[in-house]
């Protein structure tokens, strides 16, 4: 079965378990802990899909209860990252000759 993941503009993207597990190891869990949390994720993700998606706050909320118990202190990091917000960018208007 194909993966999607549905992010909170809604958008479906496949899922991308290395995305999981570069996401772990910036947090600083090591490569075995980012690879152990990736494939207990994955496997839940895909009994907890619904018609092949799963959510995106649903999903991360996983990895963290998964690297809290691996390695508590990345956790902690993990949980403490939020992504940046990127404001849409305007168009300058150009001036009418």
């Amino acid at each position: 079965m194909d993966l999607q993941v549905q992010k909170k503009d809604g958008t479906l993207q496949p899922f991308d378990r290395s995305k999981i597990s570069a996401g772990v190891m910036r947090s600083g869990a090591g490569i075995e802990e980012a690879e152990n949390v990736t494939g207990q994720v994955e496997t839940w993700a895909q009994g907890a899909a619904q018609n092949g998606v799963v959510g995106a706050t649903e999903l991360r909320a996983k990895v963290l209860e998964v690297l809290k118990t691996v390695n508590p202190t990345a956790g902690t990091a993990f949980e403490s990252y939020q992504k940046p917000v990127v404001e849409p960018v305007e168009p300058e208007s150009q001036p009418q000759v």
